[in-house]
């Protein structure tokens, strides 16, 4: 199961732009630090999947979109994402320098996952900012105060 805050801060991210797997992973490790493997990461994906909330994708390999949608069932999503894909690295395999850029996959947010968004609001407006303090990657804004 899903900590709240971290369904409600990827589903946040994810309904700005088509959201990488390495965000997963760096909203992971820093909201629910106890729990981060590289398992951990395909089970929120496979999670947020099953809820409904995302769609399976990656860059398009057509020159007039970015992105395409993987007409695959979870599993074989989730083993692209696992071991790699069109020779992008999976999680199981990628240094942490290299998930943090993988382009292995992109999740898109359904209309689902944008009501969900749009019941919980802006989870910084809520329970503050994980990135409090880091002058890198703070966001700008009066949040309350985060809380680990």
């Amino acid at each position: 199961m899903i900590d709240e805050r971290l369904e409600h801060f990827l589903l946040f991210e994810m309904s700005d732009d088509w959201m990488p797997v390495g965000s997963f992973a760096s909203l992971i490790r820093r909201i629910t630090p106890a729990s981060y493997t590289r398992a951990r990461i395909l089970e929120v994906i496979a999670e947020i999947a099953a809820r409904g909330y995302l769609r399976f994708g990656g860059w398009a390999m057509e020159s007039t979109r970015t992105w395409a949608p993987w007409e695959v069932s979870d599993d074989i999503a989730i083993s692209r994402i696992a071991n790699g894909f069109e020779g992008s690295l999976g999680v199981l395999n990628a240094t942490d320098d290299e998930l943090a850029d993988s382009e292995v996959f992109r999740a898109d947010i359904t209309d689902a996952g944008l009501a969900r968004v749009a019941e919980l609001g802006n989870p910084y407006e809520v329970y503050g900012d994980p990135w409090e303090g880091d002058r890198l990657m703070a966001a700008e804004g009066d949040f309350p105060p985060w809380v680990p």
